[in-house]
Formats: structure tokens, C-alpha cells, sequence
């Protein structure tokens, strides 16, 4: 079985996942924030069981497909010049971007190879557009291939313990508790494989700059679909970038990663609508301190 996920974090817990021993994450090294729990509540945090499997059986294909060009290849220079304005005040080391498009190309390879070998393939999808796109865009790249797909998609909410959590994506999920979401496991039919085929397609002749969920469905939508939220949120006084964004991603669980609203932000910079008053550091694009340009 391939476990299919779309973003870097859920991949690191899906590996612990696959075969999860509830033993050695409890003697492990933990860092507590405030009083450390009572060992009953930290027993409880670490429950859990294994999925089963081998931890190398897991893939990303987490190529931010909600954002951005996607007409052409996705490691192609279209896509990779999406984050070029935070690559060149952010990232320390060069090489990092093509890591990254190194590790999705190898784990689309994966994939290809396991669907096309008759192994089963399992997708863990949310109601994130960059889930969700992961998801339609694997669909059109096994459309023609015979294979068994299952897919587990997030709840809204889950009841545990009479208490009611709610969830917007998979990186929420601690590796022990994946296995409590299999019973919501589902075929995948060769019929919606080839309707969710055709919706990437028609997503990738609208090539817009962004797609996201509304009421329910991804649609493309302009770039400056969230910026309305952005603007609700930027205070009168000088503030720090890096807790704007912080404070948007808390309140507003929309899927929508940092590095998109850093990317707003700095549009709104060079558009002269924020003024930078400080670079607190100058190799952190969020350590910025700005203030709304009243002119």
C-alpha cells in the first residue's frame, strides 16, 4: 500500500505513522511549553496504533498546486519562479528550492511506478486547495492506468471522549491517530477518477493564478482572492509582518500557507500601499516592521 499525501509535514507523520510504537514516543525527548502534563494526560497524548506497512511507502505530491502557473511541467521554471520574490529575501541556501523539486519529482516517479506495478494506492485528502488540487492533478496522472485507489478524506470535526475537535488539514493529526480514520477509507471508482480527471483539466486551461474552495468547490479565482482578509486584518500603528500572518493563519483556517500572504504582502509593498519602516533581520522577509502608506 502507497500512502499519497500533499504537503511535507504530513509526510514526516504518516512515516511515523506506518509503523507507530506508542512505547518509544513516550520515552522519547519531549520540550514542554508551560507545566509539564501529568504522566496519565502524557500516556494519553501518545496513544495510538500503526497503520501498517513500511515507512518508505509514503509520498508527497505537494507541489502547491493552488497557487500559481500550471500549464506547463510542474518542476518547470514557470512553477519554481512562483516563490522567486520570497526565495531571494528569505532563503539562506540556494540549493533549497531544488531540493525540494527534487524530493516531489522523485515522489511523483514513485507513484507512477506503484500504480503502474498494481500496487494499492491510498489518498489522504482535506477540504484544503492545496489538497484538493494534489488530489484532482493525481487523478488526471492515473486516469488511463488500471490501478486500485482508495481514498480517506478529513472530517470536519471528529467526537472523542465527549469532546467535539475539529480539523482543516492532515498536519493537525498525530501520527499515533491516523489509524482511527481508516474506517472512513473509500474506493475510489475508474467513473470519478475520470470526472476529477477532467475538472484538473479544465482547471489547467483556465491557468489562473489561484484556485480555491468555495461553497464547497475549487474554482479558479484571482490573485487577490484573500487579500481582502489581509487588509481586514492590518492595523492602523506599525506591526511586524511575521504576526500579521500569524494572526490570519489562526483565525482563518483556509488551507492557505504563509508563503502565500508573505507574497501578498510584498505585492502590496511594491505597489507602495505598506511602507517598510525596519528590517529587524535582514535574511527573514517576515521580520519586516510595516505600516499602512496613508498617501
Amino acid at each position: 500500500m502507497l500512502e499519497v499525501v500533499f504537503s511535507s509535514s504530513t509526510k514526516g507523520s504518516m512515516k511515523i505513522a506506518k509503523n507507530y510504537k506508542e512505547t518509544s514516543n513516550i520515552s522519547g525527548p519531549i520540550i514542554y511549553i508551560g507545566e509539564k502534563p501529568k504522566k496519565v494526560e502524557r500516556k494519553k497524548h501518545f496513544e495510538g496504533k500503526a497503520i501498517g506497512g513500511s515507512s518508505e511507502d509514503v509520498v508527497c505530491i505537494g507541489f502547491n498546486l493552488d497557487i500559481g502557473d500550471i500549464s506547463g511541467e510542474l518542476n518547470g521554471i514557470e512553477r519554481r519562479n512562483i516563490f522567486q520574490p520570497l526565495e531571494e529575501e528569505f532563503y539562506t541556501d540556494n540549493n533549497e528550492q531544488e531540493r525540494f523539486f527534487t524530493n516531489q519529482r522523485q515522489d511523483m516517479e514513485k507513484l507512477m511506478s506503484a500504480a503502474k506495478s498494481g500496487i494499492p494506492i491510498r489518498m489522504w485528502t482535506s477540504n484544503t486547495p492545496y489538497s484538493t488540487c494534489g488530489f484532482y492533478f493525481v487523478c488526471n496522472a492515473l486516469r488511463d492506468i488500471d490501478c486500485e485507489i482508495s481514498v480517506v478524506s478529513l472530517p470536519f470535526y471528529n467526537v472523542t471522549d465527549n469532546q467535539i475537535v475539529t480539523y482543516s488539514d492532515w498536519g493537525q493529526i498525530e501520527p499515533g491517530k491516523f489509524y482511527g480514520f481508516l474506517p472512513l477509507e473509500r474506493q475510489l471508482s475508474q467513473m470519478e477518477k475520470r470526472l476529477l480527471s477532467s475538472e484538473w483539466c479544465n482547471l489547467v486551461k483556465e491557468n489562473s493564478p489561484l484556485r480555491a474552495i468555495v461553497n464547497g468547490k475549487l474554482i479558479s479565482v484571482p490573485e487577490d482572492f484573500y487579500d481582502h482578509i489581509l487588509l481586514k486584518n492590518i492595523p492602523d500603528d506599525e506591526f511586524l509582518m511575521a504576526r500579521l500572518i500569524g494572526k490570519i493563519l489562526g483565525n482563518y483556517e483556509l488551507g492557505v500557507g504563509d508563503g502565500w500572504y508573505a507574497l501578498r504582502i510584498i505585492k502590496m509593498i511594491d505597489e507602495n500601499k505598506l511602507i517598510v519602516i525596519e528590517n529587524k533581520e535582514n535574511s527573514h522577509v517576515y521580520s519586516k516592521i510595516l505600516k499602512k502608506n496613508y498617501v
